[in-house]
């Protein structure tokens, strides 16, 4: 029998090597996602159906909060969402109903004092069902149940079994997040990153951050590694519509009969839309190809909690390019001293860098999103 050349040997391997599937040869990324997954449309369940498709994506489980929609709703979509992608192996399990301090009642309290505004407070609106209430996906309520327990201890486990590894995809209020750290500061240094849709690039009121600013003050201030944001105004750049939708159905694939039923074929109530901003449909994007982002800014993020008229609204510090330049007679005879106002100019004490996105390559982002909801 003859024996096989080095260069022989060399070629199987490498031939083998080609056969190998990309999403082997790849480490998946590592993922909790924590979302108040309202649906049957809308950012909350296209961006779930996103991580449980993505090829890329090992989703560890779904923690399910408030926002939107109330818990207790949220958590039959998320259950709803598995079973449809077929990833009922995926666990879900219910967090938190209310704020740690912020409330409808306060909240009502704050507009009669400070005047109300016409906006979308989730599930503060005036006219959000009770929080017990739960309806009926298209299709019947899922079969799958959620794994006992609560999302804080969910998240502290994941995070102390796989340490360094865990990536936390927060695509709602922040709630979960901040329990987890109070009941264990150390899963903060044991996460790879957080991925946050939330807060305002400008400074203001965004929903996520406005619902419950204590969860996302104690969220910010906490030294994560590393802490992508993507605000309000980054998912303003880019909308679900027909014929994003119809890219969809036509690339053929397991949803595309499910996002047939839930976006051609359907006439939305009058007063309602099918059509949004895809808040978190970008930040899933984002999280598998960072380049879909044009331009991003190291910023400083916080929450006003002073409970006054501002109670909610992101507070925004950028490290300045330079001094100010002074109208000379206002300088002073020596001119400005350098060295001590670039002293001065110091980004807060209790928070940390984030990368925030400003700018979005939407050809790119519709690309990805219509591949992955194709896959």
């Amino acid at each position: 029998m003859k024996k096989m050349s080095i260069s022989a040997s060399v070629s199987v391997v490498l031939l083998l090597i080609c056969f190998v599937p990309a999403s082997a040869q790849q480490k998946k990324i590592k993922v909790i996602a924590d979302q108040d997954s309202g649906g049957p449309q809308g950012t909350n369940l296209l961006s779930l159906l996103m991580l449980l498709r993505a090829p890329q994506i090992d989703l560890l489980g779904i923690t399910t909060i408030s926002g939107d929609q109330w818990v207790e709703s949220a958590t039959i979509f998320a259950l709803w969402a598995v079973e449809q992608t077929g990833r009922t192996d995926v666990p879900i399990v219910k967090g938190a109903e209310e704020p740690l301090v912020n409330t409808p009642r306060e909240q009502e309290a704050r507009e009669a004092l400070y005047g109300s505004y016409l906006g979308w407070h989730g599930s503060f609106n005036p006219d959000a069902p009770n929080a017990k209430l739960i309806w009926m996906p298209p299709g019947g309520y899922p079969k799958m149940k959620a794994r006992p327990g609560r999302a804080a201890d969910f998240l502290i486990d994941t995070i102390r079994a796989n340490p360094g590894e865990v990536i936390l995809f927060c695509a709602g209020p922040l709630t979960n997040i901040a329990l987890a750290i109070r009941m264990d500061p150390e899963i903060v240094g044991l996460t790879k990153a957080i991925y946050i849709m939330g807060g305002s690039s400008r400074g203001g009121a965004e929903l996520n951050w406005w619902w419950d600013p204590e969860a996302a003050a104690i969220t910010m201030r906490a030294p994560w590694k590393e802490i992508v944001v993507s605000p309000f105004e980054a998912g303003a750049e880019i909308w679900s519509s027909e014929q994003l939708m119809r890219r969809v159905v036509q690339a053929g694939g397991p949803l595309a009969r499910h996002v047939k039923s839930l976006y051609l074929d359907v006439t939305p109530p009058a007063g309602t839309s099918l059509w949004s901003m895809m808040w978190d449909e970008l930040l899933v994007s984002a999280l598998l190809d960072p380049s879909v982002i044009k331009k991003s800014e190291t910023m400083y993020l916080d929450v006003d909690i002073s409970h006054g008229p501002s109670y909610g609204h992101t507070i925004v510090w950028k490290k300045a390019d330079d001094i100010p330049v002074f109208f000379l007679p206002y300088s002073g005879p020596g001119g400005p001293d350098r060295r001590k106002w670039m002293g001065h100019l110091t980004p807060p004490v209790q928070l940390h860098p984030a990368s925030v996105q400003l700018a979005v390559d939407v050809e790119k982002f519709e690309k990805i999103f219509v591949d992955v909801m194709s896959h």
